[in-house]
């Protein structure tokens, strides 16, 4: 009698965590079609501020690297734009590839405080893609 009591409190406790459990599925948003990994890292060094940005996209993207980086100064309680990119300066994207890293400079003083926005990209015949990031940093 024991037995059976300890395996039906064994069987409803088994039931009961099935019966609560989440798909993995359910748990987050749909993959991009155009972006399977990417990663932004800002970091400022003397006299300049690195962006450093990695995209990989899901097969070979028609075009992909860095869409923009648009650098805000701090003056009082504004952020003033103090130097901007977009995909077609020198080394922001490539066409016709798989993966595609860079760093890319901008200007910065030492002291001054700085809003960098960073938006990747890529493009496939499924249409386009971005993940931005907003990084505050102190010039060096």
């Amino acid at each position: 009698m024991l037995k059976n009591k300890h395996f039906l409190s064994l069987l409803l406790t088994v039931i009961c965590i099935f019966s609560f459990t989440i798909p993995a599925s359910a748990v987050g948003p749909k993959a991009s079609d155009q972006i399977n990994t990417y990663t932004i890292i800002v970091n400022p060094y003397s006299s300049a501020i690195n962006v450093k940005f990695s995209v990989t996209g899901n097969g070979i993207a028609n075009k992909l690297g860095c869409e923009s980086i648009d650098v805000y100064k701090q003056s009082g309680s504004q952020w003033v734009l103090s130097e901007s990119k977009d995909e077609y300066d020198t080394g922001m994207s490539q066409y016709n590839s798989f993966t595609y890293t860079n760093t890319i400079y901008c200007n910065a003083e030492a002291g001054a405080s700085y809003k960098v926005v960073v938006t990747i990209f890529a493009e496939n015949d499924a249409g386009r893609d971005t993940r931005s990031k907003t990084v505050y940093v102190t010039g060096k």
